[in-house]
Formats: C-alpha cells, sequence, structure tokens
C-alpha cells in the first residue's frame, strides 16, 4: 500500500475526468470512487441569456469564481453598499427635461384650462395678457413695455386703430375724406373713392405720379396724346399713328405732324413775354448750351428738315411782332456776338456773318451779295470806307495787266516809251476778280508815273475782252496845252460765262 508522502501531486488546473476519490460507506462499508472535477463550481448566467447584463465574469482556475464590478456612468445615478447590499440612488435635481423624449415618457401632459383648477392671472413674460377680462370687439395692443391693453370696442363700421404720435399708443377711429375723396364705411369693409368727376381745378401735391398700364394720357385710349417711355423721355403724339421710340432721343419729343403752342395769358389779360429759359448753371459752372436741330434726311438723297422761325402776325392795323436775337451780356467781360454759320465746301461749320458787342457788322468768309440799292447814309463820317492795299505795279514792257493787277484797285506803270498792254483773258478776270454772275463788275485806275508827255499806255484787249472808250493813258503832262494827269479809270463787267467788256470811266 502506497503512503500519501510518496504520491504525485495534481495541481487544480491538471484535474481531468479520469481523476477519482475513494469513498468508503460507514454502515455497508462498500467503496466507492467519486469523480474529483465534480467537485469544482460551474456558472449560469441566466441574464445574459436574456440580453442581460451577466454579474460573474468566468470562473479561474477551476474553482476561483470571478464577478463583474458595479459603476454608475452618470452622476445622476449613485451607488452604495448597505448592511451587504447595494443601493442604486436616482438624482431627481439632476434631471434636465429638455434632453427626454416627451413622446415616449409622457412626462408632459396638456392642460385643460376649462376644468382644471387655475388660479391668478397669467402674466405677459409668461406668455399671457396679465388681463382678467376683454371687452368684445376691443383689440390688444402694447400699451408699456411687456404690458397689454385692450382697445376700445371697435363695434363701429369703418373703425381702425391709428397710430398717434402724441400718447405714443394707437387710437380707435376712422378715416377722414379730404378733397375729392369719398369714404364709405362698411360692415368690415371700408371703401375709398376719387371723385373724378368733381376734380379740382388745381392739383397741388409734393409728388404727383400718373401711372397707366398702357404708358398714355390718352383722349380716346389710341396713340394719340402723351406718352412716357420707361426710360422717363416724353413723347406728343398728336395722331393715332404708332410711335417710333428709335428717334425718341431728347426728354420731350414731338412725333409726326403737329406743333406745340405755348399759350400766354388769357382773353381778359396777356402777358408781355413767355420766357423759354435752360436752368441756370451752378457757382462756377459754365451754361448748358441750348440747341435746335432740324430732323436729318432719310436713306438715299433727301433734303434735312427746314427750321423756319416766325414772329407773330398782327390783326388790322397792329405791328407784326418782331425777331430779336441777342448775344449775351456780361458785367465786366466781352459780350456775346450774334452769328451766322454755314458749311464750307469740306463739310465744317464756318462762321460767315457777325454781329459783335460794337454792333459791327462783320462779312467773314464769303462775300457780301445785294440784289437791291444799298444806302450809305453816315452824315458825320464816310458813308464807306473800304480796305485798299499797297497798289500793284505792271512792267515797262508789254506784259499784260493781270486779274490780281485790277484786283489790287491801284495800278502803276513808269513806261520809258510808247507801250501796248493786253489785259489777262476775260476767263482769268471772271475767276480772279469773283465775278460770280453776268454784271458783276469791278473798278480799277491805271497810273502812268512817266513825266516826259510822250509815253503812253495803251490798253489791248485780251482774248473774250471788249474794250469800250479811250484805253490810252497818257503820260502826266502839267502845260496849260495838255493838262494830262497820267491816270485812267476803268470798269471791268461781266457779259457772259466766258466774256467781259471794259469801259474807261475817266
Amino acid at each position: 500500500m502506497a503512503e500519501i508522502t510518496s504520491l504525485t501531486t495534481l495541481a487544480k488546473t491538471s484535474v481531468a475526468t479520469t481523476d477519482y476519490l475513494l469513498v468508503a460507506n460507514s454502515s455497508t462499508k462498500a467503496s466507492k470512487k467519486f469523480q474529483l472535477s465534480s467537485l469544482f463550481p460551474s456558472l449560469n448566467n441566466e441574464g445574459a441569456a436574456t440580453s442581460g447584463q451577466a454579474l460573474f465574469s468566468g470562473i479561474t482556475s477551476n474553482n476561483q469564481l470571478d464577478f463583474y464590478g458595479l459603476k454608475s456612468a452618470d452622476t445622476k445615478i449613485g451607488l452604495s453598499v448597505v448592511s451587504g447590499n447595494i443601493i442604486l440612488t436616482l438624482s431627481e435635481a439632476d434631471i434636465d427635461l429638455a434632453n427626454c423624449n416627451n413622446s415616449t415618457a409622457g412626462f408632459l401632459t396638456a392642460i385643460n384650462f376649462g376644468t382644471d383648477s387655475i388660479s391668478g392671472i397669467l402674466g405677459t413674460v409668461n406668455g399671457g395678457t396679465g388681463l382678467a377680462t376683454v371687452a368684445k370687439g376691443a383689440v390688444l395692443y402694447a400699451s408699456d413695455a411687456d404690458t397689454w391693453k385692450a382697445s376700445d370696442a371697435m363695434s363701429t363700421n369703418g373703425t381702425l386703430l391709428i397710430g398717434n404720435s402724441t400718447t405714443g399708443v394707437p387710437t380707435v377711429a376712422a378715416l377722414t375724406a379730404g378733397a375729392n375723396v369719398t369714404i364709405t364705411p362698411g360692415a368690415g369693409s371700408i371703401t375709398i373713392a376719387a371723385s373724378m368727376g368733381t376734380l379740382a381745378a388745381n392739383l397741388d401735391t409734393d409728388t404727383f405720379n400718373i401711372d397707366l398700364a398702357t404708358n398714355y394720357i390718352s383722349p380716346d385710349g389710341t396713340d394719340k396724346g402723351f406718352y412716357v417711355h420707361t426710360t422717363g423721355v416724353g413723347i406728343l403724339n398728336p395722331s393715332a399713328s404708332a410711335l417710333d421710340l428709335s428717334n425718341a432721343t431728347g426728354q420731350l419729343n414731338l412725333q409726326g405732324s403737329g406743333s406745340i403752342a405755348m399759350v400766354v395769358g388769357n382773353t381778359n389779360a396777356y402777358q408781355s413775354r413767355y420766357d423759354f429759359n435752360v436752368l441756370d448753371a451752378g457757382a462756377g459752372v459754365g451754361g448748358a448750351a441750348m440747341r435746335f436741330n432740324g430732323a436729318a434726311g432719310g436713306s438715299g438723297n433727301t433734303a434735312g428738315g427746314l427750321i423756319e422761325l416766325y414772329a407773330g402776325n398782327a390783326s388790322g392795323s397792329g405791328a407784326g411782332g418782331n425777331i430779336a436775337l441777342l448775344g449775351g451780356d456780361s458785367a465786366s467781360g466781352t459780350r456775346g456776338n450774334v452769328s451766322l454759320w454755314t458749311y464750307n465746301s469740306g463739310s465744317s461749320p464756318i462762321e460767315a456773318l457777325r454781329v459783335d458787342e460794337d454792333q459791327h457788322v462783320r462779312v467773314l468768309n464769303g462775300e457780301f451779295y445785294a440784289s437791291k440799292t444799298i444806302y450809305a447814309r453816315a452824315s458825320t463820317a464816310p458813308p464807306i470806307v473800304q480796305y485798299q492795299g499797297a497798289h500793284s505795279t505792271t512792267d515797262d514792257g508789254t506784259t499784260a495787266i493781270s486779274a490780281a493787277n485790277i484786283a489790287a484797285g491801284i495800278i502803276t506803270c513808269t513806261p520809258t516809251a510808247d507801250r501796248s498792254k493786253a489785259t489777262d483773258t476775260a476767263s482769268n478776270l471772271i475767276t480772279g476778280l469773283n465775278l460770280d454772275a453776268d454784271n458783276d463788275s469791278v473798278d480799277f485806275s491805271l497810273i502812268s508815273l512817266a513825266t516826259d508827255g510822250t509815253s503812253d499806255i495803251t490798253i489791248t484787249a485780251g482774248s473774250g475782252v471788249t474794250l469800250v472808250g479811250n484805253m490810252i493813258v497818257k503820260s502826266q503832262d502839267d502845260a496849260d496845252d495838255a493838262g494830262y494827269s497820267g491816270a485812267g479809270r476803268f470798269r471791268v463787267r461781266r457779259t457772259g460765262a466766258s466774256a467781259v467788256t471794259i469801259y474807261r470811266l475817266s
């Protein structure tokens, strides 16, 4: 029989199902074996089987039971052990209902103000009115900060709450009808109508707008009348023709045939003048120009539009109206001129006639033509003062007397012998002397500076020139039996497109 001290040690972790203990029955004296592993404990986590949290973690070394610890993850739940019991405590003060789901918990329920016992008056800060009663027809308004008040009962047709700057709170009142306006109150309605049939002669308002769907003020609903474009351009259309907006370039336009009449005064009293002004410029700013433009010609060879300016016709023996054109005045600067301009051959505007501040009439870039008598009636000054430049000179030879010589007005020659000198051709004379039409004429003088009494100058005709009168200019001779002044006066007259006649005048 083996002794226990000589047996090998069996560790708990090494116990197998084949290991047994010897067991003796004290009554029967029978011996039995007992399986050693059945002495070790086993765990049954029923909570884990029903999705609960198991308290046992497991078994270590076959007989060491391992338990889970308890720990609170929220300060609202406290843990403690009292008399061997684990105590869970809920801190209700720490519960925030705003974070709770009322649809599931149902901790908030409706209050029936009709059946539940409620006392007192709910104040404004709590969502109430602070009022115990409100009369029928009254309207709530803020009478002060955080204070509701009921208005007077609005039981009269057409009454409104109207702001009152004096009291700072609205007043129950009705609208007041002004001139040409009718107000008709009804049960829950207010009708406001303009009395256009009795509109006063003068409509005075700070801002007055007529906004028609067609943009027209028209007598019959057609395009006839006054049209206001969306850009602010106004068009007067006296006919019912369709508007051509492409030509509406100014602020006020007249389209089609028609006129703009300025009616001044009435049958009892007439004003003496009607002024049409461009507004004055501001301080330090030059005045704006005002221009009247005729219509340009259309496509093709069409004429431009005419601008006519008529003074008023008189009735009976009254005097017709004058047209006065005045240059602008100046206190200390140059006064304005009155000028007439035309376009030259280069299509550039050029000043043709000017009346300046000294009332001098100047023809600047052209000739002066008169088909009637010109009267020079100055009584205390020369009637005509004309320009006379330096005289021209023809040589002591046979060189022709040119148009340029004649244009100078005075020609001198100092012959040393008798000389015969032809005139320029008629064509050159017509061109050089600006003889634009038949019977245009120019006068000139030929002076002989010879003093020997024998050297004469004889003018002969150039091509296209006809001579009339004595064409010999004698040299100067002061002898009593001669008396030659040595000068001749002549006139060149155009008689055709390429013909002139030269007359001896003196």
